[in-house]
């Protein structure tokens, strides 16, 4: 337990009290009592005195019984101060005793009574009484105590005031200064300074706080600074200046509160802008940083004072509407805002001008979400079904999105534990080859075996597995799982077939992807040639550079490249020339008009004769009908996939040893 302590002033109060006054009033009664000491031998010598002054002047009284000489000489014993009483006893026989008493000395005053034989010549002739005053020591003491207080009072106070003066002067005030000076280091202002003229130990030290006072302020004066800054970044978003989400997350929460006490209605949007990852890729993330400030300059300039925009990060903005009259005036607030994002906005390091749109999702509060993370989420919803209808709008947020989105988040929970439980089936769809009548190959199409919705086709959950990067695993198995098919073939005894497994976009990005294909042939002694990668035009065309590295790499594993539904994407003669693939196949929107419609005559000729010239094989999709058939077999295409021939089907039910009858 922490004991109390006096203050420094008290202290010395205190050591002044106990070593001036203490002393003092000790000194006081030792003197008191050595005064008593030698007092009380002379009073008894004075009574001794006394008593033989007052035998010698009674003995004549008393020797010739003259009463009235007697009480005379009583009267005169009696006027000494010390006397309080005088008797003379036996001095006639059988007479009672003489006596007087002084006035002086009040019933209850203490008396010390002493007696004296009356002599003359050598026979006692009476007895002599005295009774003296003892309260005489005392009185005597009490006039020397009450002198000695006065002179030690004087010197006590003015040794104190002396003590007081000089420690008030050299310690206290000094302290009082130091006291204020160490308090004005955590001060946030500049604090108070003072001068130290002494060059004694307070000074130095005095001199030592105002110099660590001031070190101490440039130190804070940084420090603020730095906190300042630090608050700045922790509240903005450093490239725009913008506020960021922690910001904007406060500004909600007061706006909030308003909007409660009002009964009014604010809205917050989520704004994405559109095809910003091409001018990202094509142009540098300079220009990206560039094009985000345009965008945030923008975006301030279309809105009132009170609207707050903040950056989410990437090329994701929200922005805070707040007391709004209703959804019509937060529709004609975003009209105006998409309008400014399709303006032509000039960057630096950019030729020309860039235009850019958006896609905005909106929230109302408190309809659509109770708390600024909800109304969040539920803009940001309503912001992909903005992107689903085709991007450069807007769309309120309503109950089905959140449906919507809660069956995909179940969808892509359930598709993780699919991959980590292998619920996923290869189907596989046969490419004939009518110059033989034999099966050339096989497409591999992925199933998904759900324990409760039964056998998914690829469009029921590809994009969910796209959109949580699922697919790269996925990928890989599938490709694990033709190379496994193609050795349970072999050892089976079957003819020797290729399989064909479709890659997207997101799986050429994948670094792994070459390795794990090679891995996966030389596990199951697939060889060279065996596996074949489809790949649509417009995947090669969006992804660039990157992706004819990845092609490589995969060709160089063993692969066999086929370029998938030909002539549906933005085709690239050139692009065609660098990537050279093993295998063309023709859409099925172009054979489904055949034989009749011309212009898919036409094309489907100039593509075959493409393909002849620069040495590709190629495959005609989709065929369900015998003049289709025909008519491309007339035409030199000999590979032919669809319906006519086969639907896709599990392995166990491909009898690879077949022959397909032409008529």
């Amino acid at each position: 337990m922490r004991r109390p302590w006096l203050s420094i002033r008290a202290a010395v109060l205190t050591a002044i009290v106990v070593g001036v006054v203490l002393p003092a009033l000790l000194f006081v009664l030792v003197d008191q009592r050595l005064a008593r000491s030698a007092q009380e031998p002379a009073v008894e010598r004075n009574r001794a005195a006394v008593v033989a002054l007052a035998t010698a002047a009674v003995i004549e009284p008393v020797w010739t019984l003259s009463e009235p000489a007697l009480r005379a000489a009583l009267e005169r014993i009696l006027s000494e101060p010390t006397v309080c009483e005088v008797a003379v006893l036996d001095y006639q026989p059988a007479a009672a005793p003489v006596e007087h008493r002084d006035l002086r000395c009040v019933a209850g005053t203490p008396v010390v009574r002493r007696e004296a034989p009356v002599m003359h010549e050598g026979q006692t002739i009476a007895r002599l009484r005295i009774g003296f005053d003892g309260r005489a020591v005392d009185q005597a003491l009490a006039e020397r105590r009450d002198t000695t207080l006065w002179l030690v009072a004087a010197q006590v106070l003015f040794g104190v005031a002396v003590l007081a003066g000089v420690l008030s002067l050299r310690l206290l005030r000094p302290i009082d200064r130091l006291k204020q000076q160490a308090g004005s280091l955590a001060a946030s202002g500049p604090g108070a300074t003072f001068e130290w003229p002494n060059d004694d130990e307070l000074g130095q030290l005095g001199r030592h706080l105002s110099a660590v006072h001031a070190q101490n302020r440039r130190f804070v004066d940084e420090l603020e600074a730095k906190n300042a800054a630090l608050h700045r970044l922790a509240m903005h978003d450093q490239l725009t200046g913008l506020p960021n989400r922690r910001l904007l997350r406060e500004l909600f929460e007061h706006e909030a509160a308003a909007a409660r006490r009002e009964h009014s209605t604010l809205a917050l949007l989520f704004i994405d802008l559109d095809h910003f990852k091409t001018v990202n890729d094509t142009h540098g993330h300079s220009a990206g940083d560039e094009l985000l400030v345009a965008v945030a300059q923008q975006l301030g300039g279309a809105l009132r004072g009170s609207d707050v925009v903040c950056r989410m990060g990437g090329d994701e903005f929200l922005v805070l509407l707040p007391r709004v009259e209703g959804w019509e005036q937060v529709a004609a607030t975003v009209d105006r805002l998409l309008q400014r994002l399709t303006e032509p906005l000039t960057v630096p390091g950019l030729k020309g001008q860039v235009r850019i749109g958006a896609s905005v999702g909106i929230a109302l509060y408190p309809r659509d979400g109770a708390d600024f993370d909800a109304l969040a989420r539920t803009a940001d919803l309503a912001m992909y079904r903005s992107k689903d209808l085709g991007r450069g709008r807007y769309s309120f947020f309503h109950a089905d999105l959140d449906t919507d989105f809660r069956a995909r988040l179940e969808l892509e929970r359930q598709l993780a534990e699919a991959i980590e439980q292998r619920e996923f089936v290869l189907h596989l769809q046969p490419v004939i080859d009518l110059s033989s009548g034999r099966t050339a190959g096989c497409e591999a199409l992925l199933r998904w075996q759900h324990p409760q919705r039964g056998l998914l086709a690829p469009g029921a959950f590809i994009d969910a597995a796209e959109r949580t990067g699922l697919i790269h695993p996925l990928g890989r198995w599938v490709i694990d799982a033709a190379c496994a098919q193609l050795a349970a073939w072999r050892s089976a005894g079957a003819p020797p077939v290729r399989i064909a497994v479709n890659l997207s976009a997101q799986q050429l990005r994948d670094p792994l992807l070459p390795e794990a294909l090679r891995a996966a042939m030389t596990r199951h002694a697939v060889g060279r040639g065996e596996i074949e990668l489809e790949l649509t035009e417009s995947t090669l065309l969006a992804e660039g550079e990157d992706t004819l590295a990845t092609l490589a790499a995969l060709r160089g594993a063993g692969a066999l490249l086929a370029l998938d539904d030909f002539g549906t994407g933005y085709s690239s003669l050139s692009y065609l020339k660098r990537l050279r693939p093993d295998k063309l196949k023709i859409d099925r929107s172009f054979v489904q008009g055949l034989p009749g419609d011309a212009d898919d005559r036409a094309l489907v000729q100039a593509i075959i004769a493409m393909a002849r010239a620069l040495g590709v094989s190629v495959v005609a999709e989709g065929v369900e009908t015998a003049d289709q058939r025909d008519w491309l077999l007339g035409e030199g295409c000999v590979l032919q996939q669809g319906y006519l021939f086969a639907r896709p089907m599990a392995a166990e039910a491909l009898d690879l040893g077949a022959t397909v009858a032409i008529a």
